[in-house]
């Protein structure tokens, strides 16, 4: 918290005897083709850019955003096929958000947890109103970094069943940029009245995402 505000306050002074600071753009974060193509993942539509504003002491701050969606093309395809087309659009989605604050800021990754987290649950939970925390990892990432992550477990309904689903959120800093990835997979079969209708394999998925976020850059 105190390197946040001691770098807030630095920034604060800029602005006020230089003008509003624009910060950089910000790059997507991004996965590589050949580790898509491997796992049968695929980028969802185009890159979403975003500037946002904040105010510290009076003044505003802005940051620019990118973000990009990957969804599991090869589950997506097995669950259309094995219902006959009446599931569709169904499968494992990551997002990735790259944050640059001017001057190439970047505040600790545990402050931006406590910041984001609760913004980024609040959303997961409208589809999964019981995603609850369930346990805490480091990941290490393609570069030399590493990422903190928190896990969440919970359950959708649907009209004739309920899958389990788990999530993950990880933060990490890179090259004056906060790198946050949001993802969420079925870990368990799909069922209807009772029957299983597709069958999924919880830890293949599951580790699919992790392989997914080491690769992140």
């Amino acid at each position: 918290m105190r390197k946040i505000i001691a770098a807030l306050i630095v920034l604060t002074i800029l602005i006020a005897t230089t003008g509003c600071l624009e910060p950089k753009e910000a790059p997507p974060a991004t996965i590589n083709e050949a580790t898509l193509a491997q796992l049968g993942w695929a980028q969802e539509g185009d890159v979403q850019k975003q500037t946002l504003e904040m105010s510290v002491s009076g003044l505003t701050i802005k940051v620019n955003t990118s973000m990009v969606v990957y969804k599991d093309k090869a589950l997506e395809g097995r669950i259309a096929r094995d219902t006959g087309g009446l599931v569709s659009g169904v499968s494992s989605h990551l997002m990735t958000l790259r944050l640059v604050l001017p001057l190439g800021i970047s505040p600790p990754a545990d402050l931006v947890f406590g910041l984001g987290e609760e913004q980024f649950l609040q959303k997961a939970r409208e589809l999964v109103p019981d995603l609850q925390q369930t346990d805490a990892r480091t990941i290490s990432i393609t570069g030399g970094h590493t990422a903190n992550a928190r896990i969440y477990e919970g359950t959708i309904n649907y009209e004739g069943g309920s899958v389990k689903v788990k999530s993950i959120l990880a933060m990490w800093n890179a090259n004056g940029s906060t790198i946050i990835v949001f993802a969420v997979t079925p870990v368990e079969d799909l069922t209807y009245q009772g029957t299983t209708i597709v069958q999924i394999d919880g830890e293949e998925e599951f580790n699919e995402v992790i392989t997914l976020i080491q690769g992140v850059k």
